[in-house]
C-alpha cells in the first residue's frame, strides 16, 4: 500500500470540518466527533492520547509526541478502550 503521508495542513482541515459540523450540523451531537475530546493517534493496533505538539527543523516537520500508555486497541474494526 502507497499512501500519501498527511500534511500539517489536511490535519487542520479535517479538524476545521468537524468544528464546523459541531456548530453547524442539525445532526445529534451523540453522533458527531466532540472537537472538545482529546485526540487519539492510531499507531498499529493501538491509540495513543497526545502529549504535545510542535515543529522540528531537522527533520522539516510539524511533530506529535504521544503519551506512553495506549488508551485502546483496535481489534478488527472495534476500538476496545483500555
Amino acid at each position: 500500500m502507497n499512501v500519501r503521508s498527511q500534511t500539517m495542513r489536511m490535519v487542520l482541515n479535517a479538524m476545521n470540518r468537524v468544528e464546523q459540523d459541531w456548530q453547524r450540523s442539525g445532526k445529534p451531537k451523540d453522533e458527531m466527533i466532540d472537537p472538545e475530546a482529546p485526540v487519539v493517534v492510531q499507531c498499529g493496533d493501538f491509540g495513543y492520547h497526545i502529549a504535545s505538539i510542535g515543529g522540528d527543523g531537522d527533520i522539516d516537520g510539524f511533530v506529535i509526541m504521544l503519551k506512553p500508555e495506549p488508551v485502546c486497541e483496535w481489534r478488527g474494526m472495534d476500538c476496545i478502550k483500555l
